[in-house]
């Protein structure tokens, strides 16, 4: 009984050590997550975070304790617990003939926006010829070469010129 008892404290003592108080350091999870002016979905955004962005934890909701309310930039407002974490983002590691580095969470997610469309695996596998049977139009191989020609077009642009064709696409659609 008294082994018990004393397993039972254990326990209890080691999930109050791992509990949040008011005013702990938490990062960010999620990429573009919303820091929102109240806990409802359609609430003003007041600033958007990055993964590894440190927030000031003040305490889950009381009606809606899956919303959490942060601080962050002198702003306050909330974000849904799943996008937060009591530990910052563990360092990207990437590998090369080189060698392996780390690198920063946050540099990590943002470098997808500035990369290739197609990988060198992506253009192995769209040109077999087993995947280009059938009725399916366009092929594969022959998206492959329709993307390979729009990332020679784009290299050939400054960031303004596609900016700008940008806007006169989407202006058309609106």
């Amino acid at each position: 009984m008294r082994k018990s008892a004393a397993v039972l404290a254990l326990v209890l003592g080691a999930g109050a050590a791992w509990a949040l108080t008011p005013g702990d350091r938490v990062y960010v999870r999620g990429r573009d997550v919303a820091v929102l002016q109240s806990t409802a979905t359609s609430a003003a955004t007041l600033v958007k975070l990055q993964p590894g962005d440190a927030v000031v934890w003040r305490g889950a909701d009381k009606k809606k304790p899956t919303w959490h309310r942060v601080e962050t930039a002198g702003k306050s407002g909330f974000v849904y617990f799943a996008n937060l974490s009591t530990t910052p983002p563990a360092s990207e590691l990437l590998t090369s003939p080189a060698g392996a580095k780390k690198v920063d969470a946050q540099a990590f997610a943002s470098s997808g926006a500035a990369g290739k469309a197609l990988t060198e695996g992506a253009i192995r596998y769209g040109n077999q010829e087993e995947k280009n049977k059938g009725e399916l139009r366009p092929t594969m191989k022959e998206t492959v070469r329709q993307t390979q020609t729009l990332e020679a077009i784009a290299a050939q642009r400054t960031g303004e010129e596609i900016a700008a064709q940008a806007d006169r696409v989407t202006g058309e659609q609106r």
